[in-house]
């Protein structure tokens, strides 16, 4: 237990008139502070104890000359208040202050209030403040970083924020905040990340146009809200942001095409939950590397299925709806990698192959159903096709008729193709591997295939009650 013995005798800390850093942080260190020992280190500018389980008040000026006051994350017992003395000297010194993870219950109004003028960087996360937000943030003028998420502040976001012009940060999610967003003018020319979200109440009106005229911002998130209105055009202007979580709110629109103008910042894409429409802008299949989550929105209330190549993930690391048959058909996607593993880009006709919103049964050589849209033959004969043959033909689970003749495709070594419906293949004139390909397929109507002497070595592995083969050789 830390006392006013533990301090003089065992340390005797308050002989070190010169010493200037006090860390002690991650420690076992228990009970409460004797605050008077330190206040004679004149020369003491950095004071760490996090990491303990320290308990009782917090004096976060706890020396004449500090800088830096780090009393976070005090588990078991933690510290429960705090306090600013202003006639004390780091009153004017304090440039960093970081008391969040503990229990501290107190007015949030009162600690805006007297947060020394020149801090920095602030940080009160994970407590238990509660009351709303004062307009004193007048009197942080130097204020950089400011966090006091996850606690109990409600009403809405002062006006004063607008005055915070070296402000870079600013986080104050998971509270009850309410009303309609303020607008940032001066702050916003130079912040790097804006946290607002999951609000217990949620802020409620159009997001203030001053956001979209942010070329600083690096994280935007206003998830968890109320939000409303659309997502304009200007959003393509902030060029430098990789996380943009507008998910769970109630905002709608289209996703405007200029969001692929961020290609190369942006990693996070999160837009679930909304009511957003339309069909999803072949830009956002673009963000190299970017996770795109737009589950729960309107896309199926249209008749356009998701860009191609996001659905197939050629660019974008995730897509939540990449597995939707709807707007990802599943048979979309099997000839897609089929084309690609053909080397599609050198075929003599590749008419639709590429386009990203064409529906699948226009693609050149396909034919499918009138009714579900089902692939029930494919025939690219003579078609310039090379590379192998993908497996993910098997996943053509309705097609009757696969003719991929006069072409110089090869099969994958061992490789097996589980086609149920597939009444006949022809391969004639294509090149093979040594190893035996096999085909399985279960329909009835089964009648033959056409191998050719390219392909001698086929074997069918043929379930059906009825069944007519028969081999051809080329000449």
């Amino acid at each position: 237990m830390l006392s006013k013995t533990w301090v003089f005798q065992k340390y005797g800390l308050a002989n070190l008139y010169n010493l200037k850093s006090l860390d002690l942080a991650e420690n076992k260190l228990t009970g409460t502070i004797d605050y008077r020992p330190i206040y004679n280190l004149h020369s003491l500018t950095h004071f760490d104890v996090s990491g303990n389980q320290l308990s009782g008040d917090l004096d976060a000026l706890v020396a004449a000359s500090l800088t830096h006051a780090d009393f976070s994350s005090n588990s078991s017992n933690r510290f429960a208040s705090l306090r600013f003395k202003k006639y004390k000297g780091s009153f004017q010194t304090l440039r960093f202050c970081d008391v969040s993870n503990n229990v501290i219950q107190i007015d949030v109004a009162n600690i805006v209030e007297n947060i020394p003028s020149n801090t920095e960087r602030f940080f009160m996360s994970s407590n238990q403040m509660y009351g709303t937000l004062s307009d004193s943030f007048n009197d942080l003028p130097k204020l950089r970083e400011f966090n006091i998420a996850s606690n109990n502040i409600n009403g809405s976001l002062p006006g004063s924020l607008n005055i915070l012009r070296e402000l870079r940060q600013f986080n104050i999610s998971s509270n009850a905040l309410s009303g309609k967003l303020p607008g940032f003018a001066d702050s916003f020319a130079t912040l790097e990340e804006l946290d607002l979200s999951n609000q217990a109440s949620g802020f409620t009106g159009s997001i203030p146009d001053d956001v979209w005229r942010s070329l600083s911002l690096k994280v935007l998130n206003l998830a968890g809200n109320g939000l409303t209105g659309t997502i304009p055009a200007l959003v393509g202007n902030l060029a430098v942001l990789e996380v943009f979580d507008l998910s769970n709110n109630l905002l709608k629109g289209t996703i405007p095409s200029q969001m692929g103008q961020l290609e190369g910042s942006l990693n996070s894409l999160y837009l679930s939950n909304n009511a957003f429409d339309g069909p999803i802008p072949l830009q956002v299949g673009q963000l190299e590397g970017a996770s795109i989550l737009l589950k729960d929105n309107r896309f199926h209330d249209t008749s356009t299925t998701a860009p191609r190549s996001l659905c197939m993930l050629v660019s974008v690391k995730e897509f939540d709806l990449a597995n939707d048959a709807t707007l990802c058909p599943p048979e979309r996607n099997a000839l897609s990698d089929f084309y690609d593993v053909a080397k599609g880009v050198e075929w003599t006709n590749g008419t639709n192959w590429r386009d990203e919103y064409a529906s699948y049964c226009d693609w050149k050589g396909v034919t499918c159903d009138e009714e579900m849209n089902h692939v029930k033959k494919l025939n690219l004969t003579n078609n310039g096709l090379s590379g192998r043959l993908s497996k993910s033909i098997g996943n053509l689970v309705f097609i009757e008729e696969l003719d991929l003749s006069d072409n110089d495709i090869k099969v994958m070594s061992s490789a097996q193709f589980i086609m149920i419906s597939l009444a006949f293949v022809s391969f004639i004139a294509n090149s093979h591997q040594t190893t035996t390909p096999t085909l399985f397929s279960y329909s009835t109507q089964f009648t033959g295939i056409d191998s050719g002497r390219a392909w001698q070595s086929f074997r069918p592995h043929l379930f059906a009650s009825q069944l007519q083969c028969f081999h051809r050789s080329g000449t």
